[in-house]
């Protein structure tokens, strides 16, 4: 019985307030800290430690967690470094062809915050860094906009409009980057041509259908499709301005270093030959004759069915034909001897 009353007693001991007298001092708590000292400095034993990292290793540090299989370590180090390529002047230690090769493998990233924040730091990279890494980023950004998921496809666009402000001429002039970036257009569109024509299908064309084509959430990807397949056709049909030449500009060619990218890659001495999507068309007739040999038809037709649609889809096919008739005003088809077997008809060979 003792030892109850005593634990009794105790517990109405924490709940007791004390009786102050006055004049008195209040008691201090047991875990009191006397803080009244004065100090004239505060040394850290690691503050000044001579291993700590500078900007060059926690550069390398963040690019190395753009691989991390966590999104929020992606983003985030993207966001990094970003801020790193913003600065005045830009800090990228590692250069633009490494950057490049950690990041662009992130266009189709699940996450949709990583691929927008892969956005914003491409952006950021001059346009003469990115000129000489026209293929291997046309090569991601085409894996994007053929994507499965539809969130994906419309980053790519994305993607592929950055692509274009930033070095589209040399873009389109470059290996594999005109024939297959529209062969890609075709078949995000829908629109396709089969090899034979048919009385069902007016000149072979047909339309491959477009699950997601007026549904609620991605009814603005079809507008937005027709609208950078305007901007790539009307770099690719532009017409080359011509500039004053000198004498002196035939010394001067000879001599100095080529600007734009694989100057010699049409000799094709170190690849294997290339097949006609993968050539290089360097002028503008070469990529107005095999645009309206092998997409004219095509787009024509895609044309006249999404004008049919109005609104927003309407007034992109209206800006596609334009830049369509204004890029081909002056193009004249010339027919070659292999396109037409029947003009040797009535010839013994």
């Amino acid at each position: 019985m003792g030892s109850s009353d005593r634990k009794k007693k105790e517990k109405k001991k924490d709940f007791q307030k004390p009786k102050l007298k006055v004049g008195k001092a209040k008691a201090k708590a047991a875990n009191y800290t006397d803080t009244s000292f004065k100090s004239k400095s505060i040394v850290l034993q690691q503050q000044l430690h001579e291993t700590a990292p500078d900007v060059v290793e926690r550069f390398k540090h963040q690019l190395s967690l753009t691989s991390s299989r966590t999104d929020t370590q992606r983003r985030d180090a993207l966001a990094y470094l970003t801020g790193q390529l913003s600065t005045t002047p830009p800090t990228n230690p590692v250069g633009a062809s490494t950057l490049l090769q950690k990041v662009l493998p992130l266009m189709p990233d699940s996450s949709k915050s990583v691929r927008a924040q892969l956005l914003k730091l491409l952006q950021q990279l001059p346009a003469g860094e990115v000129r000489p890494h026209l293929q291997k980023a046309m090569l991601h950004i085409r894996g994007a906009m053929t994507h499965l998921s539809q969130d994906i496809k419309d980053d790519g666009l994305n993607y592929m409009e950055w692509l274009l402000d930033a070095a589209g001429e040399d873009l389109v002039a470059s290996p594999g980057c005109w024939v297959k970036p529209l062969k890609d257009f075709m078949s995000v569109l829908g629109w396709t041509i089969t090899t034979a024509s048919s009385a069902a299908t007016k000149g072979g064309w047909t339309s491959a259908p477009r699950t997601t084509f007026g549904s609620k959430k991605f009814g603005h990807s079809f507008p937005r499709q027709m609208t950078i397949l305007a901007k790539f056709l009307e770099l690719g049909l532009r017409p080359e301005a011509s500039s004053p030449w000198s004498p002196a500009d035939w010394a001067s060619n000879i001599s100095m270093v080529p600007q734009g990218p694989d100057p010699f890659g049409y000799l094709g001495l170190f690849k294997p030959p290339r097949d006609e999507d993968s050539e290089i068309y360097r002028n503008r007739e070469d990529r107005q004759d095999i645009f309206a040999r092998r997409f004219l038809d095509t787009v024509e037709a895609g044309v006249d069915m999404a004008k049919k649609e109005g609104g927003a889809a309407g007034r992109a096919a209206a800006t596609l034909n334009q830049v369509i008739n204004s890029g081909l005003a002056d193009y004249e088809r010339v027919l070659r001897v292999d396109e037409d077997e029947s003009i040797w008809t009535g010839y013994i060979m």
